[in-house]
């Protein structure tokens, strides 16, 4: 069965990465010779990105391009969040603790000679200064560790304000991929720093001819050997994370215009509110706010991408999902791999990254049998 061509991926990095030594200089004073070992750990929380950049381009609108890249609206949750927590700094407040954050942007202008601009060029040597003159297709520079250990540092330049603004509205995508992946590294890394219940992930290879890998403090709420659906959850007081898998046989593309029937058609038979109190309960995708779509390359496989909002038929519940559906070749086998949370009231930006990274270490069996 052949399934719809698509490559896609998202790369970020320059296009000539051998002037990264000579292109910014880390410290106002121009002095690179830093003892990394001896950085302490960079702070802040999940998502927050620290803004350095001069107050007429944070008002102007190179300042307004800059907030639509990195804070627009999350899709898919319940209440407004933004992609980032965006914090803008000036350059002459920029010292301290607020150079320990996990996440910061640097943004300079060359014709700009305000203070404010003056100062954000300080971080920059005066060879890469000429080069920013000089080449107008060089917008970008990431470092990491350079205040901090685990730090990332994105500076974003231009010769003037016009051809700057003009660079982050073509590249919008890879600049929020970019942290959007940072991210993503660290949630991993934090995820899997505990025990990984790798029982679970032999268990379901064993059975199902896939596997996934479960964190520490997550539990089996649903498995068969001889059943198609597998549900896994993280229980908790005030967030209760879920992952679903449901595969059937491949028989038409036509699913992939509707990704969401196979999730109804899998959370209608297997995913109760309270079955033993109520059994015409049962979980279903919100229509009101329809779930937004998108074409991936997951693990080198053509998949769609769905964001949106679940809830229960009785109004009971509810909250966001997101899911991933492609096809095994091998098997002929189509997947629909879910994660959802229960937290009304909460914040669910950070709870549905954490969801994206498990979904992402999903494999079937011949992608990781020789």
């Amino acid at each position: 069965m052949k399934i719809p061509d698509y490559a896609s991926g998202f790369f970020f990095g320059l296009t000539t990465i051998i002037l990264i030594v000579v292109f910014v200089t880390a410290c106002s004073n121009g002095n690179r010779k830093v003892n990394k070992q001896l950085l302490s750990r960079a702070s802040g929380e999940a998502g927050e990105i620290i803004l350095v950049m001069d107050s007429l381009h944070w008002s102007s609108e190179l300042g307004e391009q800059i907030k639509r890249t990195f804070r627009p609206m999350v899709e898919g949750l319940p209440r407004p969040e933004p992609l980032f927590t965006l914090r803008y700094i000036k350059p002459q407040d920029f010292r301290s603790i607020l150079k320990n954050a996990r996440n910061i942007i640097i943004v300079a202008v060359l014709d700009n000679n305000s203070p404010g601009s003056e100062r954000a060029k300080q971080f920059f040597t005066p060879n890469s200064l000429k080069i920013i003159q000089e080449d107008t297709s060089r917008y970008q520079l990431s470092q990491k560790n350079e205040w901090a250990k685990g730090q990332e540092v994105l500076y974003l330049f231009g010769k003037n304000e016009a051809i700057l603004t003009d660079k982050i509205i073509d590249n919008r995508e890879k600049l929020q991929m970019h942290f959007n992946n940072i991210e993503k590294k660290r949630v991993m890394a934090s995820l899997y720093k505990a025990k990984e219940l790798k029982k679970v992930g032999k268990l379901l290879l064993r059975n199902h001819q896939f596997t996934i890998r479960i964190p520490f403090g997550w539990r089996i709420d649903y498995e068969n050997k001889d059943s198609n659906f597998i549900w896994l959850r993280s229980p908790g007081l005030d967030v209760d994370k879920s992952i679903f898998i449901y595969y059937k046989d491949y028989t038409s593309e036509d699913i992939f215009e509707a990704p969401e029937s196979m999730r109804n058609e899998a959370t209608r038979k297997y995913v109760y509110d309270d079955k033993e109190r109520n059994d015409t309960s049962y979980v279903v995708v919100e229509t009101l706010l329809p779930p937004v779509t998108r074409k991936v390359n997951f693990n080198k496989k053509y998949a769609v991408e769905v964001r949106g909002l679940w809830k229960t038929n009785n109004l009971s519940m509810g909250g966001p999902f997101i899911s991933y559906l492609f096809v095994d070749e091998k098997l002929d086998r189509i997947y629909y791999i879910d994660g959802f949370v229960y937290s009304p009231g909460k914040d669910q930006r950070e709870s549905i990254r954490e969801l994206e990274t498990i979904l992402w270490t999903f494999r079937t069996e011949s992608e990781i049998t020789p």
